[in-house]
């Protein structure tokens, strides 16, 4: 399980250093992300190892979410203020992607024959 933390925490640092490096204005932990998409994908498969690394910290996924309850508990006077605002641009930011690909993979579909 060592072995599956190390190989996470290297994607991390790894899709870090780039972002900082190139002055790229991705997030590090994204680049990281697809930098072991890639690796998966070269490899063929997920390591035992780094499959049980990844199951034990998705245990404990609602612990995640702690930091972003107080903030949002501590931004009260905020959220009554602009929360109507924020509100419609999460459902929009959500629902036009999940369109545009619904839309896009159809025609994709359509293309190959298989819809």
């Amino acid at each position: 399980m060592i072995r599956g933390l190390l190989i996470l925490l290297a994607c991390q640092l790894a899709g870090e250093f780039i972002a900082t490096a190139l002055g790229i204005p991705v997030p590090g932990g994204v680049i990281g992300m697809l930098l072991l998409f890639i690796g998966l994908v070269l490899r063929h498969g997920v390591p035992a190892e780094l499959e049980q690394a990844s199951q034990s910290v998705l245990r404990h996924l609602a612990l995640y979410f702690v930091p972003a309850s107080v903030g949002i508990m501590t931004m009260g006077p905020l959220l009554a203020q602009e929360g109507l605002r924020i509100g419609v641009v999460m459902v929009l930011s959500t629902v036009i992607p999940m369109l545009a690909c619904g839309y896009l993979l159809d025609r994709w579909l359509a293309r190959r024959g298989l819809a």
